[in-house]
C-alpha cells in the first residue's frame, strides 16, 4: 500500500453519503488527484477542517488499489474571509473552478495553483482591492499560464509600436493598429470555420495587461486602474481565458448574477 505526502487545494467535491465525500485537491506533488474522504463531514472529524471547501492543507494518503484515502492531515488555509460575503464566495469557487478545469491528473501544475492560491488569499483578505480587478488579473493571468498568452509588443501585422486604441485579436493572441484590422479580417475572412473576436482596448488597460502578464506573481495586483478602465480589462481578461478554455463556467454565471 503506497503513501504519500502531499499539499492540495480542495477545488471540488461530491457528497456520497451522510459523512463521505469524494475530492477533487490539486497538489504541488501530484497535480490533480482524486481523493476518498470516509467520514470526513461528521463534526467529531479530525479531517473535517481540511477538506472543506477552498481548504489547503498538508494530507497524509494512503491507496489501496486505484482509489487514495486521507489518512492524515493539516490544515494550512482556510481562507475563511471568502465565507464572509456572497460575491467573495461566488468569486472563489469561480476560481477553483478555473484551476479544476485547467489542470489534469498526475501532471503538476505549481505555478497555477500558487496564482489560485494567491488569488484566494487576495478575496479572503485584501478588502481594499476591488473584486473585478482580482477576478480580471487572474483570468489574464491563468490564460499565459495555460500556454494562451498573447503578444502585447506591437502590431502583429506591420510590427509597429501601437499608439492610442489597439484592437486585441482574442483568437490569435495578437494586437492590430486600426490600419491593419480590416486586412487581418480579410485574410482570417479566407479561413472556412475561423473564429473571430475582437476588443478595442485602450492605453491603460493595455498597460494593465502587459503588467499581469509581466510581473512576479507576488506582485500580481501591485497596480492601479480607474473604474471604468477596470470594466474594460474585465470584460477582456474574461473574453480572453473563456474563449482560448472554449466554454464558460456555470460559477461564472452566479458571480455575475449575485453582483446585479
Amino acid at each position: 500500500m503506497d503513501r504519500i505526502t502531499v499539499h492540495g487545494l480542495n477545488v471540488k467535491e461530491t457528497e456520497t453519503g451522510d459523512y463521505d465525500k469524494i475530492i477533487t485537491l490539486v497538489t504541488q506533488e501530484l497535480g490533480k488527484i482524486t481523493v476518498t474522504g470516509k467520514g470526513v463531514k461528521s463534526l467529531k472529524s479530525r479531517h473535517m477542517v481540511a477538506c472543506q471547501p477552498f481548504a489547503y492543507s498538508t494530507f497524509v494518503l494512503k491507496k489501496s488499489k486505484k482509489f487514495w484515502y486521507i489518512e492524515e492531515s493539516e490544515n494550512i488555509e482556510c481562507f475563511f474571509g471568502i465565507r464572509t460575503e456572497m460575491d467573495r464566495l461566488a468569486l472563489s469557487a469561480y476560481v477553483c473552478d478555473v484551476l479544476c478545469d485547467v489542470t489534469v491528473e498526475n501532471a503538476p501544475e505549481p505555478d497555477l495553483l500558487r496564482l489560485t492560491l494567491n488569488t484566494l488569499y487576495a478575496i479572503s483578505y485584501r478588502k481594499d482591492i476591488d473584486l473585478d480587478m482580482i477576478k480580471a488579473a487572474f483570468e489574464m493571468r491563468c490564460a499565459c499560464e495555460c500556454g494562451f498568452c498573447p503578444e502585447l509588443s506591437g502590431c502583429d501585422v506591420c510590427g509597429c509600436d501601437v499608439q492610442g486604441d489597439v484592437y486585441l485579436d482574442v483568437m490569435n493572441g495578437r494586437l492590430l493598429c486600426p490600419s491593419c484590422k480590416p486586412r487581418a479580417e480579410k485574410e482570417e475572412a479566407l479561413i472556412e470555420g475561423t473564429a473571430r473576436l475582437y476588443y478595442i482596448i485602450s492605453p491603460c488597460v493595455l498597460a494593465a495587461m502587459r503588467y499581469v502578464i509581466a510581473c512576479d506573481l507576488p506582485k500580481l495586483l501591485a497596480f492601479t486602474i480607474e473604474k471604468d478602465e477596470l470594466y474594460l480589462f474585465g470584460k477582456v481578461a474574461e473574453g480572453y481565458l473563456t474563449n482560448h478554455l472554449e466554454h464558460k463556467f456555470a460559477t461564472l454565471d452566479f458571480y455575475k448574477s449575485i453582483l446585479l
